[in-house]
């Protein structure tokens, strides 16, 4: 019989499950806001991701198996790097160089597996999300917004090219399951996705070293030397802060 001290354990292991989970769905939502999204619309599309992420539609047959699309999973993202292209918030030559970047790193690292589908082992895993995210830093470095459009395009439609796409006829290759027809869902694991969860930490990675960059350039001494010399105000001690006396030599003397 489970004593007191084994409710404990698994109350705090829930309790740690649940935090980790909530901290990834704001994490979510806050790298939606840095894409340009309003905060009604990231919510919008937060909770769209997450109540019909578990609905594939499918695409067509083959063999036995039933390709298909998840909503909340694939199609949400694709139409989320779709209207950045469309509306030319980020180049199109760009992106089509990030993707190919990415699903190069994306095909190196993952493999598919019968009965379980197409994996990655960790750390590699993280691969095309590091190579979306560097990319993206290497195109944008002064400007967060553009950095993170276009890592989350490069890392979104990258993996599923590199994975998704020229992994399908391996998958393809494997016995559909007896007695039924097997669905092969492309972004079936949502939030959890490797497709998604590519483009959500391409754009961590982003904005993390932008954001350490923002506040080495805010409070480093060489910014503080170059305000103070310029005039500028705001500075700490800046009213306290005198500048050296010029020396000057008249008739042999230092003055």
């Amino acid at each position: 019989m489970a004593g007191l001290s084994d409710y404990v354990w698994i109350i705090g292991i829930l309790g740690a499950v649940l935090l980790l989970i909530y901290l990834y769905v704001a994490s979510i939502r806050k790298v939606l806001v840095t894409l340009g999204f309003t905060e009604s619309e990231a919510s919008a599309i937060l909770f769209g991701t997450l109540f019909l992420g578990w609905f594939t539609i499918p695409v067509f047959p083959y063999e036995g198996w039933w390709v298909g699309l998840s909503v909340g999973g694939a199609i949400i993202p694709l139409i989320i790097c779709t209207n950045f292209l469309l509306k030319r918030r980020i180049d199109v030559g760009e992106s089509v160089l990030g993707i190919t970047v990415v699903a190069y790193v994306t095909y190196t690292v993952t493999r598919a597996e019968e009965g379980v589908g197409i994996v990655a082992d960790m750390p590699l895993a993280l691969a095309p999300a590091l190579a979306a995210g560097l990319f993206a830093l290497s195109v944008f470095w002064m400007d967060i917004r553009k950095a993170a459009r276009l890592a989350y395009v490069s890392g979104v439609l990258g993996t599923l090219i590199g994975a998704d796409v020229f992994r399908l006829g391996e998958m393809l290759s494997f016995d559909a399951p007896e007695g039924e027809s097997g669905v092969l869902s492309i972004g079936g694991a949502n939030v959890f996705d490797m497709v998604y969860l590519t483009g959500i930490v391409a754009v961590g990675i982003a904005m993390l070293v932008l954001w350490v960059k923002m506040k080495r350039d805010t409070i480093g001494f060489g910014l503080v030397v170059s305000e103070f010399e310029h005039g500028e105000a705001g500075l700490p001690y800046a009213a306290d802060v005198q500048p050296a006396r010029k020396i000057a030599v008249k008739r042999g003397r230092l003055e």
